[in-house]
């Protein structure tokens, strides 16, 4: 099975293990040599089901020296796991796996435990595993202390690149990344009411279970259990690596309690300024972004575009009907080193995370946080998908999907795609009298739509609301080959507009439709 093939193998285990009863008790004398079932992520669901109906054990760091606690960011960097400490280090095994030690911000204890023949054993901490440089152990690290994390390294036998491919460090977040990419947007396991004025509730995964590949493999799989004070949860994740890094993950998600709005297959990124800025951060560079926009493919096969936008004052929560989602992710589509003349971050590099569903999520709404900042050191969007129906204490939910790591689009049907939203004025507070409408400038690009005549007129739907749009020009660009569309936006005062538009022709729909959610600076 190659890197990018379907997913069959992915629901075998379950199939298999349906309805099979986990007994986690000790094992008789008398049965001590009977050789034991499988682990599999049954296993995993069972824990979090027990999990669950136990009372929530917040993470303590007795067990954590203070100097590890009080280290520094640049400290922190200058340990490193040994790369042959981990036992796959030997035979025709295309992974590695590298640990985080504990310490700086990642103070919460991960269990790890690899799987081999199917049999579960637990890995343990120790000081010979790290490399520590100058940083001076001012106390013995007992074998206890566990890890923050871990990573996993792609060893390609025909190649002598060593890309890293993915990494699990800090409450739920994981970063897949393909070969060539740079680090940059994250998945994150669960989000908990995320914007909410309560505040964030944040789940973390406690252990993972990381099964030996088979020699040759291209792909391997890993199980996580997730806690918190309102869920917990089982994880299942195969890892595919490629030009285009696939992680395909089912989750089984048990509520401890109810009444919180729970995002399933979160995304997290960080966007400063793009190309409709519209705040003033001084800054050498034209944009600075992980990514630059929100893609939703909709059941019924509309694709929406939502640049992102980072907010003058308060967060804001922007939500989309997403009843059956077909898929959603937070994109970078500005690919030109030119747009950020950045030698070091190379935005351009940072690849796009989009989520497709394995199975039917019904009805539902995406939502997108928008958090300002005034660095690009905060990761400030976070998206995720919301389930409609009230979710109770003691129910469980299950969802699958496939998250990628990616630098293209997904695939889609030939439609125009929204290359640049330009605003102007941008930022500057005018006074009231002095007021000239807000114009938008969309510049959409893409090869032409098949059976569409040349003669065609191509033009801009546009709708508002709040104000009045005036001014509405289509007109085709030389440059790029695609289209342009512009227009004036008057009469809106402090109340925000959502803006939504669409090329068309003859009636038939020719782009993807951009949205916009406009309020006056």
């Amino acid at each position: 099975m190659g890197r990018d093939t379907g997913s069959h193998f992915f629901w075998l285990a379950v199939v298999i293990l349906a309805g099979v009863t986990i007994n986690f008790g000790s094992i008789p004398a008398s049965a001590a040599d009977q050789p034991q079932p499988a682990f599999s992520f049954e296993n995993v669901r069972q824990m979090a089901r027990a999990l669950a109906a136990k009372e929530f054990r917040p993470a303590v760091h007795d067990d954590m020296p203070e100097f590890l606690r009080k280290m520094g960011y640049d400290e922190y960097q200058l340990i490193r796991f040994w790369p042959n400490a981990w036992p796959w280090q030997t035979g025709p095994i295309e992974f590695g796996i590298q640990c985080f030690h504990r310490g700086y911000i990642y103070q919460d204890a991960v269990k790890l435990h690899t799987i081999n023949g199917g049999q579960a054993q637990d890995y343990q901490f120790s000081t010979n595993e790290f490399g520590y440089g100058s940083v001076q152990l001012q106390q013995p690290l007992g074998n206890n202390l566990d890890f923050a994390g871990f990573k996993v390294i792609d060893y390609p036998r025909t190649s002598k690149h060593r890309p890293e491919v993915v990494t699990f460090q800090g409450a739920s977040y994981f970063r897949p990344v393909g070969a060539h990419q740079r680090y940059g947007a994250s998945a994150r396991g669960l989000a908990v009411d995320t914007g909410e004025p309560h505040g964030e509730e944040f789940p973390r995964f406690t252990e993972f279970w990381l099964e030996k590949p088979a020699d040759y493999s291209d792909h391997m799989q890993f199980y996580g259990l997730l806690d918190s004070p309102s869920v917990a949860g089982a994880f299942r994740f195969v890892l595919k690596p490629g030009d285009t890094t696939f992680v395909e993950v089912e989750a089984s998600l048990f509520v401890r309690k109810e009444g919180k709005k729970l995002g399933l297959a979160a995304l997290t990124s960080m966007c400063l300024f793009g190309k409709n800025k519209t705040r003033f951060i001084p800054d050498f560079r034209s944009e600075v972004h992980d990514s630059d926009g929100l893609l939703i493919q909709t059941a019924g096969g509309e694709w929406e575009w939502r640049p992102l936008v980072n907010p003058p004052k308060e967060h804001r929560i922007t939500k989309f009907a997403a009843d059956d989602v077909a898929g959603f992710g937070l994109m970078q589509r500005e690919r030109d080193y030119r747009a950020y003349h950045d030698l070091v971050s190379r935005f351009e590099l940072r690849p796009s995370l989009w989520v497709k569903p394995l199975n039917k999520w019904g009805p539902g709404t995406i939502e997108l946080v928008e958090i300002p900042t005034p660095s690009e050191w905060n990761d400030n969007m976070v998206a995720y998908w919301v389930p409609k129906q009230k979710i109770a204490a003691g129910q469980e939910l299950r969802w699958s999907y496939t998250i990628s790591a990616r630098m293209d689009e997904p695939e889609r049907p030939p439609l125009l795609k929204v290359e640049g939203t330009r605003i102007t004025p941008e930022h500057e507070k005018i006074p009231e009298h002095e007021k000239l409408p807000t114009r938008f400038v969309v510049d959409f690009t893409g090869a032409p739509v098949p059976e569409i005549g040349t003669n065609a007129t191509v033009e801009a739907k546009v709708q508002t609301t709040k104000g009045e749009i005036r001014n509405l020009v289509t007109e085709p660009n030389e440059v790029t080959g695609g289209w342009r569309a512009f227009f004036d936006l008057v009469g809106v005062s402090s109340e925000p507009a959502e803006l939504r538009m669409t090329l068309q022709a003859s009636g038939r729909v020719l782009s993807e439709t951009w949205i916009y959610h406009y309020q006056n600076p």
